[in-house]
């Protein structure tokens, strides 16, 4: 079994910590650059047409990246409450993309109500942005100590 070194993860930008590596919000971030654009110049937004969902594993088994057995093992050497955590982020995510991709594709741009919908569903994808990076850097708060957080102040 190959044990990759603190440096080796660095190196790969994975977080030691958690196991997870940044480069996987490239596929989210460039998604939001073009829906951006899309928003406002309707032919930027067809360049999303080719955009598809893509798991941690599937987006770094077939990208270029160098480092991408490092990035690998390591999502699969994980904490697993921080990978299913995670993993659950991503596929709220990859559903969220997806189907905002789908609606800005076939919308009416002219129309504002759709272009203020497509607006929100923008900030909502950036948030999710946010919480995926939030897992990435160790920084997500487990669900069980927001639920306990809500029953204490209730008290």
């Amino acid at each position: 079994m190959t044990v990759y070194s603190e440096q080796e993860l660095l190196a790969a930008n994975v977080n030691p910590v958690t196991g997870l590596a940044t480069d996987y919000l490239n596929l989210f971030n460039e998604a939001i650059m073009l829906f951006e654009m899309g928003l406002d110049m309707p032919d930027m937004a067809e360049e999303l047409a080719d955009w598809h969902r893509r798991d941690y594993i599937h987006h770094f088994e077939n990208s270029g990246f160098e480092l991408r057995d490092v990035v690998i093992w390591a999502y699969r050497h994980a904490p697993a409450d921080i990978r299913c955590a995670f993993d659950e982020c991503c596929e709220k995510a990859l559903a969220s993309f997806d189907s905002s991709i789908n609606i800005l594709l076939s919308s009416n741009l002219d129309d504002e109500a759709a272009k203020a919908d497509l607006s929100e569903r923008l900030r909502d994808m950036k948030a999710l942005v946010v919480e995926m990076d939030s897992h990435i850097h160790g920084r997500a708060e487990r669900s069980e100590t927001n639920l306990q957080n809500e029953v204490d102040a209730l008290f």
